[in-house]
């Protein structure tokens, strides 16, 4: 792994089995391992409201968001507020830009999150995309590079 900056999260220090290892990545490393953390924050659900303040690892997750209905737009704010959040407290690695909650075509109860920003390491910025939409046995992220 190429020396960019910034170590790995917790979790994957301590599956490496070394705490204290300086485990950096390079981009394709760090995209990879951004993905793993997305994928086990979008299936991990945390109560109605955060109960620290600031979030901590009690508030890790999003809140149940099967009950909102894709057609109310204040339901869809709500959710891209809550996946902002807990981007921003459980993924700094991702500078997000924008968060789009949309409908998915022909399933009345589906939405689909878009998230648009920054990959950052250190002094080093790459553009990205993720999509994250329901699949068989829970939620699934796909990514997007932009350059």
């Amino acid at each position: 792994m190429a020396d960019t900056g910034m170590r790995a999260p917790l979790f994957e220090r301590l599956a490496s089995g070394d705490i204290d290892a300086a485990l950096v990545f390079d981009r394709q490393g760090l995209l990879d391992s951004v993905h793993t953390e997305l994928l086990r924050l979008f299936n991990t659900r945390r109560g109605p409201r955060t109960l620290t303040s600031p979030p901590s690892i009690l508030d890790y997750g999003i809140a149940d968001w099967t009950a909102l209905q894709q057609q109310r737009s204040d339901d869809r704010r709500q959710l891209a507020r809550d996946v902002r959040e807990a981007i921003n407290h459980f993924e700094p690695r991702l500078k997000l830009g924008e968060v789009h909650v949309e409908p998915v075509q022909g399933k009345p109860q589906q939405l689909s999150i878009r998230l648009v920003g920054e990959l950052r390491s250190g002094q080093h910025h790459w553009p990205v995309a993720f999509v994250i939409e329901r699949a068989s046995d829970g939620l699934e992220v796909r990514h997007e590079r932009l350059d």
